[in-house]
């Protein structure tokens, strides 16, 4: 098993397994000393609000971790199935994500 993949595993035997929640959109806010990431669903239906289901709290540094890391089981995920991950330029735009930085994230 990777490094990176081991880091992430819980250390102890969990009695429950945690809560499994699925997002097709997200929002982001910082400060100074921590981010909030928060995860919802995209509705589906004209002029009806994307619905907020569960905000994540960390410190800068975890979420910089956090960030490093999701990118190296992407690549891996790539990798193992020969395939691209990719994001249609509508979405970049969006986001707010010019093509360069995109390229540029992809690449590192």
């Amino acid at each position: 098993m990777p490094e990176e993949q081991q880091l992430v595993q819980p250390t102890e035997d969990w009695s429950e397994p945690p809560e499994e929640h699925f997002s097709d959109v997200f929002w982001t806010a910082i400060n100074p000393w921590s981010t909030a990431i928060t995860f919802g669903l995209r509705m589906a239906r004209p002029g009806e609000v994307d619905r907020p289901k569960i905000r994540m709290r960390m410190p800068l540094q975890q979420a910089k971790a956090l960030a490093v890391i999701l990118l190296r089981a992407i690549r891996q995920y790539e990798s193992d199935a020969n395939v691209t991950v990719e994001l249609p330029k509508k979405l970049l735009d969006s986001l707010n994500i010019p093509p360069e930085d995109w390229e540029r994230f992809t690449r590192a």
